[in-house]
């Protein structure tokens, strides 16, 4: 496991200019404004953003302040968006850089972290539930789904667990594109939570049984739904565990090179909506898919594409990402109503997204907005139409 390299974290700290764009900076090229979607929707204390966060971090590291749950409050109600990342003119990542930090104080207080990660070392996944419950929407599908193959769906906790009609969708698409795929029989969680909010040990053990599944099943290529599932097994495995597992991508890339390919049928013009887009965190500024979810969206019948200013790099996140949706429930979907209140604002009927975490967050959203907006994972838009 890749170690943390104390003297070159505590520098990177201390690249913070305290310049506090990463608060509310206007860059109306790049649609940013109001950097910061927990600032926007927050007290607006200096360390509801990343400046005064960082101010926290050193202090504790360098042992000026005790380790407390009041006092490490502000290193988790932080999303890990990344949106501070693309517009800091020092050179470092402050995203990372907390989540570095976040990985050097595991043992600082957090009930809702060291729940979560009992739940997913004793279940396999965050919601304390029978885990073979992800795999009932394979009754649904109306065909067989063995637990062995070539290609193997990775279905993740949310969409196994919670949207079930993601799952199906997204078997749906494999097999319209006669794509021979499976489903683990036991499938753990990816484990990104418990990366995210620093219980790095603990998810290398999830990784190690993650690594064996995938063999078992003698996967060659793995498709994902979930971004942050992606960007877990692409990235942080080989980077901090050094597992290394077969060529893995997310549905919405595999589908738009379908749909290039010409091999995917459409059933005509469906019914006319105007759709707009929400990029997932993980899905783009991790990973730099933006393209593949719009070309999609393009290519379904009926369906007007319309943006949101806050877009791409500059996007605003959902809320519910770096555990804040478990840490500070009244937070996240403050956070997922600010976005749901962007889509309203230039007529959208749907808000689409690529992540099964981000159209629940935003469904408490518009709960919270009284908005009757649709949310809507781009597969299932995409299946209902072919």
């Amino acid at each position: 496991m890749a170690d943390i390299d104390m003297d070159e974290l505590l520098e990177n700290l201390a690249q913070c200019r305290r310049c506090g764009i990463c608060r509310n900076a206007v860059y109306e090229e790049m649609g940013f404004d109001g950097v910061c979607p927990v600032w926007r929707n927050s007290n607006g204390f200096e360390t509801s953003f990343m400046r005064g966060r960082i101010q926290v971090a050193q202090a504790l590291l360098d042992e000026r302040i005790e380790k407390t749950a009041e006092n490490v409050e502000s290193l988790y109600t932080c999303t890990l968006c990344g949106a501070c990342t693309e517009i800091c003119a020092a050179e470092f990542d402050p995203a990372k850089t907390l989540e570095q930090v976040r990985e050097i104080m595991n043992d600082a207080p957090n009930d809702a972290r060291d729940a979560i990660v009992e739940k997913i070392l004793t279940n396999l996944n965050p919601y304390e539930e029978d885990n073979s419950l992800r795999r009932n929407w394979v009754e649904e599908v109306g065909f067989d789904v063995p637990t062995k193959a070539s290609t193997i769906y990775y279905t993740g906790c949310t969409a196994g667990m919670r949207l079930p009609t993601i799952a199906i969708s997204t078997a749906k698409i494999l097999k319209a594109a006669a794509e021979d795929f499976g489903v683990l029989e036991a499938e753990p969680c990816c484990g990104s939570v418990m990366i995210r909010t620093g219980k790095v040990d603990s998810a290398k053990a999830n990784a190690e049984k993650i690594r064996d599944a995938f063999q078992q099943a003698g996967a060659e290529r793995i498709v994902v739904s979930c971004p942050g599932c992606l960007n877990t097994l692409k990235n942080d495995f080989p980077e901090r565990f050094g597992i290394e597992l077969p060529e893995i991508i997310h549905i919405v890339e595999y589908a738009a090179e379908l749909i290039r390919n010409g091999d995917l049928d459409f059933r005509g013009r469906g019914e006319e909506r105007k759709v707009t887009y929400h990029d997932p965190c993980h899905l783009g500024r991790d990973l730099g898919v933006y393209d593949a979810p719009r070309e999609i969206l393009s290519a379904i019948p009926g369906v007007e594409l319309i943006e949101m200013e806050s877009k791409k790099e500059a996007a605003l996140c959902c809320g519910a990402g770096g555990g804040v949706r478990s840490y500070d429930t009244d937070l996240s979907k403050r956070i997922g109503a600010d976005r749901i209140r962007q889509a309203i604002e230039i007529g959208a009927e749907i808000i689409a997204t690529a992540c099964p975490f981000c159209v629940n967050n935003l469904e408490a959203g518009a709960s919270l907005e009284g908005s009757s907006i649709g949310v809507a994972d781009i597969v299932d838009l995409l299946a209902e139409s072919l």
